[in-house]
């Protein structure tokens, strides 16, 4: 018995050896990078500016292979986990989160503003370019704009999210290592190394990316807030309007980050998700139902059809730059996200099935994101074809915000729908962002038990600093390339970081297999 107690205590000090506190090398290593991307920003914006477009064209045309195939290895390796010997092994003990909650807290951690801007417009951006063979403006290129829609925030996108939520929820749940961080899933490979300066530069770079992929959200949804609040109030659409927008958005999440994931987080992503269904419902039946009938099922279709040529299409030879703009853009910004998604999906899911962990976010949350493209998206292909908004026209001369409030204005209670359509997207960035401030007070935190938070003065100071990046962003008043660029720039090194944890739980599943608690294993 007491040789029992002993050698477990000898474990776990091994893994963690300070319970409490923040590890240091993380937390300000991490904030020296971004203000060190910030300050530049601020001080030099017209520079800055153009550093940053020529970043974004050099990663996407010479290293935008390179995200296809990480994008296909991730979906692959999540059907091995769905369906390989895995399958029926379990995160821990008891199910902590109820069906619903579980997919209201993935959905909304993982889509944020982003799906409210994209499954307006995005259909409107990619008919200026010729996809597939089709002729930019088409109409067969209108169905493949949707469809695209729906493959960018699909399976492949959602499985490079889940990524590492097994091997995370593996060492977490199962082998009871009480520390949630990304470089905790490295051990396989790194060894001893994992608690060393190895160790520190992934956490560190899972932050920075983390980040970055959060500032293209919060860059994506302040401005459609900001665009409902100026349509209904007649206040002009101002930086200090969008700047005002942020704020409150933050003070929301910030205050649910103190109250934890269980009174803050969960009730509110629950709220969201009934906000957000009820919207859908009410422009499914008050805008043309038939047509938005008759488009999904085109459009799904379409997808799955030729969804092995979506996922490999670089168009080599015609050149049009859609697969670069558009498809490594949002692979990117998944990767830059996908840490944080498979430690958040990890920390939500104990008591679940390795099935139900892949499945959840692969099969679920894309058919939840393929339902805001086939009405929301559909009600402005709709205006467009039927000559009442040329909507591909005004995203080329207005923001994205602009154009979304232009499509509203056709709604029945216009102005009621602009209110809702702004609260759902201010709620979904501030249930996101309250997860981003979560894991990353959870990674500079050197040990957390399944039962505990972060310290509350650590989750706010993150979900503070979050506002840093997009307000740079706003203040050069840059174009969408700047925000997709701020994703992608990050994205590079945090795809070696999630393929580091991907080899190293391979490595070691396949040296000793699924092991239990190391408690139980010695008893």
């Amino acid at each position: 018995m007491f040789q029992k107690k002993k050698t477990t205590a000898v474990a776990l000090t091994i893994y963690a050896p300070e319970k409490g506190g923040v590890c240091t090398v993380c937390f300000f290593g991490a904030l020296s990078i971004i203000l060190a991307a910030c300050v530049p920003l601020l001080m030099y914006p017209e520079v800055s500016e153009r550093v940053i477009n020529t970043l974004f064209s050099f990663i996407t045309v010479e290293m935008g292979w390179l995200y296809m195939i990480a994008g296909m290895g991730s979906f692959a390796l999540l059907m091995w986990f769905a369906f390989g010997p895995l399958s029926g092994k379990r995160l821990g003990d008891t199910v902590e989160y109820s069906t619903f909650s579980w997919i209201g807290m993935l959905f909304c951690a993982g889509v944020g503003a982003g799906i409210m801007f994209g499954g307006s417009i995005d259909w409107a951006y990619y008919m200026a370019f010729p996809i597939q063979g089709e002729a930019a403006g088409s109409a067969k290129a209108a169905e493949w704009g949707v469809a695209y829609g729906m493959f960018h925030w699909g399976p492949i996108c959602w499985s490079i999210y889940a990524t590492l939520a097994v091997p995370i929820g593996y060492s977490y749940y199962v082998k009871k290592v009480p520390i949630l961080n990304i470089s905790q899933a490295c051990t396989g490979l790194l060894g001893p190394w994992v608690r060393r300066w190895p160790g520190k530069v992934i956490d560190i770079l899972f932050m920075t990316g983390l980040v970055a992929g959060s500032a293209t959200a919060l860059g994506l949804g302040i401005p459609i807030v900001a665009a409902g609040v100026a349509s209904v109030t007649g206040l002009a659409h101002s930086f200090w309007l969008e700047f005002g927008t942020m704020i409150a958005v933050i003070l929301m999440f910030s205050v649910s980050s103190c109250l934890g994931l269980k009174k803050g987080l969960s009730k509110l992503s629950d709220f969201n998700v009934y906000m957000a269904m009820g919207l859908l419902l009410f422009v499914f039946l008050v805008g043309p139902t038939r047509f938005f009938i008759e488009m999904a099922l085109a459009s799904l279709g379409l997808m799955v059809s030729e969804f092995v040529r979506m996922s490999t299409w670089m168009d080599p030879v015609g050149g049009t730059g859609f697969t670069q703009s558009w498809t490594v853009f949002y692979y990117a910004w998944f990767v830059a996200y996908a840490p944080f998604m498979s430690l958040f999906i990890a920390k939500i899911s104990r008591g679940r099935t390795v099935r139900e962990v892949v499945l959840g976010p692969v099969i679920i949350a894309s058919l939840g994101c393929g339902s805001f493209y086939l009405v929301f998206g559909n009600f402005g292909l709709y205006l467009q074809l039927t000559g009442q908004l040329d909507v591909v026209t005004l995203v080329k001369t207005v923001k994205g915000a602009t154009a979304i409030m232009a499509i509203a204005d056709f709604m029945p209670l216009a102005s009621l729908y602009k209110i809702a359509f702004s609260v759902v997207t201010a709620i979904s960035m501030a249930t996101t962002f309250d997860a981003v401030s979560f894991a990353l007070a959870a990674t500079t935190t050197p040990q957390l038990s399944p039962d505990e938070e972060p310290v509350r003065w650590n989750r706010l100071f993150w979900a503070l600093s979050l506002g840093m990046v997009p307000t740079g962003i706003m203040l050069i008043d840059g174009p969408l390339s700047v925000l997709q660029t701020a994703a992608i720039v990050v994205g590079l090194p945090v795809l070696g970081v999630v393929w580091i944890g991907v080899v190293a739980f391979l490595r070691e599943y396949r040296r000793t297999g699924w092991v239990e608690p190391f408690d139980q294993r010695i008893s």
